[in-house]
């Protein structure tokens, strides 16, 4: 779909920039060729050496370049004719701004989604890693009096050191981890690092999946999942109990492991067989009547404190920012003209 989206749309961005770098250009009801070609000559002198200085800096393939020559074709021939208009006052500058800020917004697309790098890394706590040649200490896990925890990852750049702070907490409501990356902000790039899990730290890791009255023997011991209990279905304080039967030793007990729900907090509370063994409900799916249990002697191993995350980076993803800034500029400024026209149409005195 993206392949196709691109396709469909980058020549419209590339006819877009054109237009926007000839339409200033032109003049009111006829303008002849040669002079619209002199006068495009020197936007589109400054459009080529940026398309090639994007070239060389790795745009290799064809379209993305031409987008890049039409916006910077744009966004030189609108800033010539700006200058030229704010000489005459402030006034007669302000289209051109705003399309120069389009173009700017163009140039900061095609860098930030093209021609970042992403990539995948484990975690262990305490141990250095190297990601896109940046050195990342997994360092344990902030609680949150929200239950909206957050992973602790120092993070040393060729340009700086900073703390990681990507938001990582399950969701009880959801039966998933809920992630927020962290955004470090540089002058030529941003970088982004987004929790992806905790390795070895699945509740269904080892889980044994039941449905309702459904059997299972593990190791010596008989199971039976007879069905739930559920109280305050739908409420931040919502709990659900999975019923067991469970058949061991030659004597039959009854077990009722729980999840219960507070404030967004998802607390497991595992019952006990004779022996001091527990049992623990790793997650339920009431619509479909399945639990999945932590049993005694199903492979449960002790979880691994190893933190997965994606790094990725979005080159020149400033631009974007200060494009669409020099567009709402544009729009506020034009916005104070009209309202001094009305006000001097109607022998208002403006405000001063």
């Amino acid at each position: 779909q993206t392949a196709y989206y691109n396709l469909v749309n980058a020549p419209l961005a590339i006819a877009m920039g054109l237009l926007l770098g000839l339409a200033p250009l032109m003049r009111w009801r006829q303008h002849e060729p040669a002079a619209l070609l002199r006068a495009a000559a020197p936007a589109v002198g400054a459009a080529t050496v940026i398309a090639l200085g994007a070239v060389l800096a790795g745009v290799r393939e064809w379209i993305p370049a031409l987008v890049v020559f039409g916006a910077a074709f744009a966004l030189t021939s609108n800033a010539i004719v700006t200058v030229r208009g704010f000489r005459s006052g402030w006034k007669h500058g302000l289209a051109y701004l705003g399309h120069m800020g389009v173009s700017v917004l163009l140039i900061g697309i095609v860098a930030s989604s093209h021609y970042g790098n992403a990539v995948q890394v484990q975690l262990p706590r305490g141990v250095q890693r190297f990601a896109l040649g940046y050195r990342m200490t997994y360092q344990g896990i902030q609680k949150a009096e929200n239950g909206k925890d957050r992973v602790m990852i120092a993070v040393v750049t060729p340009g700086r050191s900073f703390e990681a702070e990507p938001a990582l907490y399950w969701s009880a409501y959801n039966q998933g981890y809920m992630k927020k990356p962290h955004i470090e902000r540089f002058l030529t790039h941003d970088i982004y690092i987004s929790p992806l899990e905790m390795v070895g730290d699945d509740p269904n890791r080892d889980a044994v999946w039941f449905a309702k009255g459904e059997t299972k023997q593990v190791g010596l011991d008989k199971y039976t999942f007879v069905g739930f209990d559920i109280q305050n279905m739908g409420t931040p304080q919502m709990s659900i109990a999975a019923q067991l039967r469970v058949e061991s030793g030659g004597r039959t007990v009854h077990a009722r492991p729980k999840i219960e729900v507070s404030g967004g907090t998802m607390n497991r509370i595992p019952d006990y067989l004779p022996g001091g063994r527990s049992i623990e409900m790793a997650t339920a799916d009431p619509a479909t009547g399945k639990v999945a249990l932590i049993l005694p002697g199903s492979g449960s191993r002790p979880s691994q404190d190893v933190l997965a995350v994606e790094v990725s980076t979005k080159p020149l993803i400033n631009l974007v920012w200060i494009g669409a800034v020099l567009m709402l500029a544009s729009v506020f400024l034009s916005a104070i003209r009209r309202l001094q026209d009305v006000q001097r149409a109607t022998g208002v005195q403006p405000a001063a």
